[in-house]
């Protein structure tokens, strides 16, 4: 799905074609709307295909007429009558007139800028606009981190009355999310003092 907004009079706005300003968000694109996003933008479609690949890694790419950052976001999936906690990448592209992110799901880290709940959003400043997706994405994380916290000890609870195989199991797997939430957050950190160095995110005044 591709979605274009632009900050109008102090509003999020969602328009119908790519104007200076604005921010274009495809979440689980088709090969249709990849190719022209990448027509429109000048932008590698091997680029743009990258957050689509699960085991795609978090770093910051610089290229001529734009600069690409990747980082892990955290998403929760339903299984068995059950969430279970994962992460997947999200990808920030700066060019010099828009910025796009790219997502394999709808992300719910995105929400609210697309709702125009965030205070201080505009889609046309695109430093503040990384730093407050990399701020929404980390509450995320301490959200789901707390949820994942609060099951552990209802497991703990109920595996010291019984021994039951589904319960070590369920266990298992909330650490192993613990180890893929920990290595994210690693990723992400050096993503984020990556960005503190590159000259072209700090040009911008806001």
């Amino acid at each position: 799905m591709l979605r274009m907004f632009r900050t109008i009079n102090g509003q999020v706005e969602q328009i119908q074609k790519p104007e200076n300003g604005s921010w274009l968000c495809l979440s689980e694109p088709t090969d249709v709307e990849l190719a022209n996003v990448a027509m429109e933008t000048g932008i590698d479609l091997a680029d743009l295909r990258a957050p689509l690949d699960d085991e795609e890694r978090s770093r910051v790419d610089v290229e001529d007429d734009y600069t690409m950052i990747i980082v892990d976001i955290p998403t929760v999936e339903e299984r068995g009558g059950r969430d279970w906690y994962e992460t997947i990448p999200l990808s920030i592209i700066i060019t010099q007139s828009t910025i796009i992110t790219v997502c394999m799901q709808d992300t719910p880290v995105l929400h609210p800028f697309m709702e125009g709940t965030i205070r201080g959003f505009n889609t046309y400043m695109k430093t503040r606009f990384i730093l407050q997706i990399l701020y929404r994405n980390a509450t995320m994380y301490l959200r789901y981190l707390r949820i994942i916290d609060r099951e552990s000890d209802k497991l703990e609870l109920k595996l010291r009355h019984s021994m039951q195989n589904r319960e070590i199991l369920m266990l298992l797997e909330l650490s192993k999310t613990l180890v893929y939430f920990t290595t994210s957050l690693k990723s992400n950190e050096i993503v984020m003092e990556k960005l503190t160095t590159l000259p072209r995110i700090k040009q911008y005044p806001e």
